[in-house]
């Protein structure tokens, strides 16, 4: 089978979580050019009934492909739970979740089987984790639990210190009393926060998130140019003043552009 040549890649999120996996793919991956709609306007996903996220995601989905873009990936954990295999009857593009590679990843680090996974209630509600974690495992444990004040926390740069670690410590104490040994964080936002999930989970706990397996993903199934330069065209549908500065903390200031849209007018 011959492997398609991806030269430019869509990304999007609700916000800034999905700056994460961009980061990731970008170094993996120096000769592709990425494209990165932050739906900003309209976060947080969590919150939002599964017709509204499929509707939201279906709009970002168009956007992208307008930019030319050879696969795309939903760098949200609540839009891959509810919408991916709706945008892959519509669309013909090449569509990537966040939640099966995630899955993978958790399955092959445990070591008891006992797993834990925190996200946007919305993720959670979806069941979606511990439905893929049982096809791979069927003997694993999988224990859940929503950590919505994450989001916002990340959002807002409150990402250390005693307010953060209160809240990670309330959502993660009944996790960890079931011990578990790893712990996936079931919604992009949250590796911004690793170091202080870290911090409380403790050292035996292993963390997962999405970015290393998808761009494994990525390269077992296409194949990619190696030119030295690529380009990073960043959108938002909203433009926060720290949705800039997380951008900046991520990405260094290496990106091309960062502009604003109007969503609804994507047909």
């Amino acid at each position: 089978m011959v492997k398609s040549v991806i030269k430019k890649i869509g990304i999007f999120d609700s916000g800034a979580g999905g700056l994460t996996v961009l980061k990731k793919l970008r170094s993996g991956l120096k000769g592709v050019d990425f494209c990165y709609l932050g739906d900003t306007a309209r976060l947080p996903y969590g919150t939002k009934s599964s017709e509204t996220i499929i509707n939201y995601t279906i709009q970002n989905t168009k956007f992208l492909i307008k930019k030319g873009v050879d696969v795309l990936i939903i760098a949200c954990n609540t839009a891959s739970a509810y919408s991916i295999e709706v945008l892959k009857e519509k669309f013909e593009i090449p569509l990537f979740g966040v939640i099966k590679p995630g899955a993978n990843k958790a399955v092959k680090k445990t070591r008891n089987k006992k797993i834990g996974v925190i996200g946007t209630r919305a993720t959670i509600l979806s069941n979606s984790y511990t439905e893929e974690i049982l096809k791979i495992c069927n003997d694993c444990e999988v224990f859940s639990n929503p950590a919505p004040l994450l989001v916002p926390l990340v959002e807002e740069g409150l990402i250390e210190g005693e307010i953060a670690e209160k809240v990670v410590t309330m959502y993660l104490k009944p996790l960890l009393e079931k011990a578990i040994d790893t712990l996936i964080l079931g919604c992009t936002h949250y590796p911004v926060m690793k170091k202080t999930i870290a911090k409380i989970a403790g050292e035996r706990i292993c963390l997962v998130d999405s970015a290393t397996p998808i761009l494994e993903t990525l390269k077992r199934n296409f194949v990619f140019p190696e030119k030295k330069e690529n380009r990073t065209e960043i959108y938002v549908t909203d433009y926060p003043e720290n949705f800039g500065k997380l951008s900046e903390r991520f990405l260094e200031g290496n990106f091309d552009k960062i502009e604003h849209i109007d969503i609804g007018k994507i047909r």
